[in-house]
């Protein structure tokens, strides 16, 4: 784990989110990177050229009381800091950011709302977990930093296709020597496949190694309602789940869910790829 990468636009949502990129890039010993982008304006006059050196300087100059503002804390001073202001639009640009970086981690700022369906839905953290290939924490407006003591993972017991995708999930509970507890809603039709889950939750186990896992089944016949029950109820300091094509994940993002989702809108999300 060697790069967080934080897109800001200087957003009270980017505000929020900074706290947690800092302590991953802290808890991970990693370099951190403060992203900003801005727009060519369209313009036929000779003061386009200089228009664009201002706004990339003002860009690089927030950026900077944003790298500054963080290492006059004792605990971050530490921290390798770095500022990249690139021109383009902001979103699109993420992705490419953090191919260039090698990024492990990008640690990004979502609007609020009631449910995680609405958190995503049209937002730009959506658009950045559907084109990068790199793990994606969101941070929820309402979200407080504090210790992780308890992890959960949402999964459908199938069959993983590139485990190492989750690598930055295992390195952080090993840091923080927080358990993680797998979720798997259970319905009448998967009875049939209990054996096959049953292996699939003991190779998740094995892939944990030293870190505390235990598996949660809980019984519903609708999976976002059961997972919306166990995280309304245990709470969790870190939600995570794999973002793969015919999956949970894209079950729970498509426009035929409404507003059945109701997870607690203070917990982090971490979205790994697969």
């Amino acid at each position: 784990m060697k790069h967080v990468l934080f897109p800001t636009d200087f957003s009270p949502n980017s505000e929020k989110a900074l706290p947690f990129a800092v302590e991953m890039a802290r808890l991970f010993n990693a370099d951190l990177t403060l992203f900003n982008s801005y727009k060519l304006p369209y313009s036929k006059s000779n003061l386009l050229v200089s228009m664009v050196d201002r706004m990339k300087a003002d860009s690089e100059s927030e950026l900077n009381k944003i790298k500054n503002k963080i290492l006059e804390d004792k605990r971050y001073a530490h921290l390798n800091i770095k500022i990249d202001s690139r021109v383009g639009s902001f979103v699109p640009l993420i992705p490419k950011v953090a191919e260039d970086k090698r990024t492990n981690l990008i640690v990004m700022g979502t609007k609020g709302a009631s449910s995680i369906k609405e958190i995503f839905i049209g937002s730009n953290t959506l658009e950045v977990i559907q084109t990068t290939k790199c793990p994606v924490l969101a941070i929820p407006e309402n979200a407080e930093i504090k210790e992780i003591k308890k992890i959960a993972m949402a999964t459908d017991l199938k069959k993983l296709n590139d485990p190492i995708q989750m690598e930055v999930l295992f390195k952080l509970a090993r840091i923080t020597n927080a358990p993680i507890e797998f979720v798997n809603v259970v319905r009448q039709q998967d009875e049939s496949i209990a054996e096959e889950k049953a292996k699939q939750a003991s190779l998740l186990e094995e892939m944990a190694g030293d870190i505390p896992t235990s598996i949660h089944f809980s019984s519903n016949e609708d999976i976002i309602d059961g997972l919306s029950n166990y995280i309304n109820d245990k709470q969790p300091d870190l939600f995570a789940m794999l973002a793969r094509k015919h999956s949970l994940f894209e079950r729970i993002f498509t426009k035929s869910i409404t507003n059945k989702l109701s997870f607690r809108t203070e917990i982090p999300l971490l979205v790994m790829d697969e």
